[in-house]
């Protein structure tokens, strides 16, 4: 998330605060006025010797340390005054001003035109009073690193604590960047010395279409409840105007005394849109309507009884929502949907409960509503050796044709004319009885049955049926060699090769039955994977139509000694290769063959490259080539090209790279080239500058390019916590 600079400045003012609570006064409670502890270049007394003053003097006390041009002390009422270039300096303090008295009787200190603070932040402030247990500052400035017209500061009119209301208060409060005040808050009151209560995200910069934003996110933390938060969002366009809405979190997974753990977000925003521009077609050539909203949220926890749960819901008015308006939410999101799954642990096994509902016309989603599950894992049976395996799963299907999945193209993904629905009920059970060979070869022989039941076939068909069996093996072999090879150039230090061949073979009879009859509630959208191998592991019953497959493959590491990690791997290369002779789901074009080689000659370079080969095909259809520079803690690069020639053909070429100026400063410049449009598709440059220990600000020029429109140039200001 963006950046918290207002309240993390507030939070390390607060614990500057917090030192000089903990620190009481130390001056002599009673003092002698015949045997001062002061020492100094010259000494007069005024006031029939009841003052005394020192000229370049130090004075000491119960652990406190004075040192200024001129000590002022009073034996009558027993108060220290001191002037010009004053060091007041205690076990937890140190402060540095024009003038400090202190007067032990009244429990008071009074500083004027302090600076005080460690690297790398300094306080500044016209007057400092602790009094009694209370304290209060006048004319506060933050700095980062020393005090400069021109640096990062925050401002504050007064700050006050008192110490029997344990109440922390700033009136005035105004951050400023290079100079300039950018935020002015008049009133600001917390419960002590408390983390602060508020959590306040940032983001303002300027693009073509929505204009000039200031992106908003803010929560409060309940006094009665330390974990709930509540606030909301609040973002202005200039061009397509204001953005609002609702924004809650509960978070008790570090209070020590909650016996169930929770942790859970919710965010919503709306916004009429008044800008033509952002008005652009989607991909399903769909003109958004001026009302616009989108809300995301997440929840998950885990029960004294060892329930645990997980959920997240996305759901958005139109595709381009969040792009348009909350770009820096889209790594965090997925498919629009509502998930939520419970777990619990039962009988050896585990009893869950799943929930998947479609909150949008435009995305290819199948609904359960819901599924409720037992497994048992491998574990060791009755029968002596075998270790056995099974599940159970009752669920509620359905599927509408969407945007992305139209009625032109619903037959041909689902096998259904229209939408469809079914209950079903799938139970598999099976054995496995491991061997293992010494420690170079492992064979696992593998048999098992799985039944299954749907209310409803395709296209109005009744009760169906399917029951399926499985036979195979698992075997793994292990060889291992070891070479007294050195090299200080490239910090080879001895090398050590593992080879671990292995296949998977399954027969399943009965696969083949029903094709074609029943809704495919589980395809293959990630191409790049593979499919499951095990009867018991494959999500869809519906889509097992191959009555044999297998899978070969080699995995190769290369690896030598390394003083930090104890060791350091050099080569990695794998290749596997699936078989199958008939699978519904698998076209001329599909995944045989990957290979994936990883080359680290050195610390500092990384080469990578995956190759993906279609079934019944010489050629590449996927390859993803990359090579890595880092040089630890000065400098990064990657270059790297993406391809790929089915479904939509990619050409991509990438190039990331940070150079570190000093602690402060990083540049950074990202770029990505699209060689079959023969177009830049994305540029930025920029700076990032860190601010002490907690956060930082990144401004930078930005392009971007679209297949809606030429694309834009912009200025982008971000400010945001990266440590805490």
């Amino acid at each position: 998330m963006h950046g918290r600079l207002f309240w993390t400045l507030a939070i390390t003012f607060g614990i500057a605060l917090r030192v000089i609570a903990a620190d009481p006064v130390e001056a002599d409670k009673n003092p002698k006025p015949n045997q001062p502890n002061v020492q100094g270049e010259s000494f007069t007394y005024e006031e029939n010797g009841k003052v005394l003053i020192a000229i370049d003097a130090t004075f000491e006390a119960n652990g406190a340390h004075l040192s200024a041009k001129k000590i002022r002390l009073n034996s009558i009422d027993g108060t220290v005054v001191a002037e010009g270039d004053v060091v007041y300096t205690t076990k937890n303090l140190r402060i540095m001003g024009e003038q400090v008295m202190l007067d032990p009787k009244a429990d008071l200190v009074v500083a004027k035109n302090v600076k005080f603070g460690r690297n790398p932040f300094y306080f500044t402030a016209e007057e400092l009073r602790l009094e009694k247990g209370d304290k209060t500052m006048s004319g506060v400035r933050l700095w980062n690193n020393e005090p400069q017209q021109y640096g990062m500061s925050l401002g504050i009119s007064e700050v006050h604590f008192s110490e029997k209301d344990n109440w922390l208060t700033f009136k005035g409060v105004t951050p400023r960047l290079m100079g300039m005040p950018f935020f002015y808050l008049p009133y600001y009151g917390q419960d002590g010395y408390r983390d602060i209560p508020y959590d306040l995200h940032l983001d303002t910069g300027s693009r073509d279409v929505q204009g000039r934003f200031l992106r908003t996110t803010t929560l409060v933390r309940q006094t009665d409840n330390k974990s709930l938060w509540y606030g909301g969002l609040l973002d202005y366009y200039s061009r397509s105007g204001f953005l609002i809405g609702p924004a809650v979190k509960y978070d008790n997974r570090k209070d020590a005394t909650a016996v169930n753990k929770w942790y859970g977000n919710f965010q919503a925003g709306f916004i009429n849109d008044r800008g033509d521009l952002s008005l652009e077609p989607d991909a399903f050539s769909r003109v958004p309507g001026r009302s616009r909203s989108f809300a995301t949220g997440e929840i998950s926890g885990t029960t004294n009884n060892g329930i645990e749960i997980a959920g997240q819901v996305y759901a958005t008015s139109d595709p381009n929502f969040v792009r348009n308006f909350r770009p820096h939410e889209i790594e965090n999101l997925g498919i629009p949907q509502a998930t939520f799954e419970a777990l619990t642990p039962m009988a050896g096994g585990y009893l869950s409960g799943n929930l998947v509902a479609k909150v949008d016309n435009y995305q290819d989603v199948v609904q359960k509503l819901p599924e409720v599950r037992f497994d048992l894992l491998e574990t060791p049976s009755a029968l002596n050796g075998f270790n056995h395996r099974n599940f159970l799963t009752a669920t509620y299907l359905t599927q509408r044709p969407s945007e992305s999945l139209t009625l032109v193209d619903f037959p041909t993904e689902t096998g259904s004319n229209t939408a469809w629905s079914t209950a079903r009920l799938d139970a598999y059970y099976g054995l496995s009885y491991p061997i293992t060979v010494q420690d170079y070869l492992t064979f696992k022989p593998v048999v098992g049955v799985r039944a299954t039941d749907w209310t409803s076939g395709l296209n109005n068909r009744g009760n169906t049926s399917k029951v399926m069996a499985q036979a195979g093996f698992d075997i793994e072999g292990l060889a291992t060699g070891s070479w007294d090879l050195k090299s200080d150039k490239w910090g080879i230090n001895g090398i050590r090769h593992t080879v671990r061949p292995f296949i998977q073979y399954r027969t399943l009879p009965g696969a083949n039955q029903k094709v074609g009859e029943l809704a495919l509630s589980d395809r293959n959208v990630a191409l790049s994977a593979f499919r499951e191998i095990d009867l018991a592991d494959r999500p869809d019953p519906a889509a097992v139509t191959s009555t044999q497959v297998a899978r070969i493959g080699l995995r190769n590491t290369l690896a030598t000694r390394d003083t930090e990690n104890g060791s350091r791997e050099l080569l990695r290369f794998d290749i596997l290769k699936d078989w199958s002779n008939n699978d519904s789901q698998l076209s001329a074009a599909a995944t045989d063959v990957q290979t994936h080689l990883r080359l680290t000659p050195a610390n500092w370079v990384t080469i990578d490259y995956f190759d993906r080969r279609g079934k019944n095909s010489s050629q590449s259809i996927e390859t993803l080539q990359s090579v890595a520079f880092n040089s630890g803690d000065y400098w990064k690069a990657t270059l790297g090209l993406y391809e790929q020639s089915e479904a939509n053909p990619s050409k991509q070429y990438w190039m990331l790279g940070e150079w570190r100026l000093n602690s402060v400063y990083t540049l950074f410049l990202n770029a990505n080239y699209d060689s079959l449009v023969h177009a830049f598709t994305s540029e930025s440059i920029g700076v990032i500058q860190r601010i002490g220990n907690s956060w930082e600000i990144e401004y930078g020029f930005y392009k971007r390019v679209t297949i809606y429109n030429d694309g834009s140039l912009g200025l982008s200001v971000r400010v945001r916590l990266f440590k805490f």
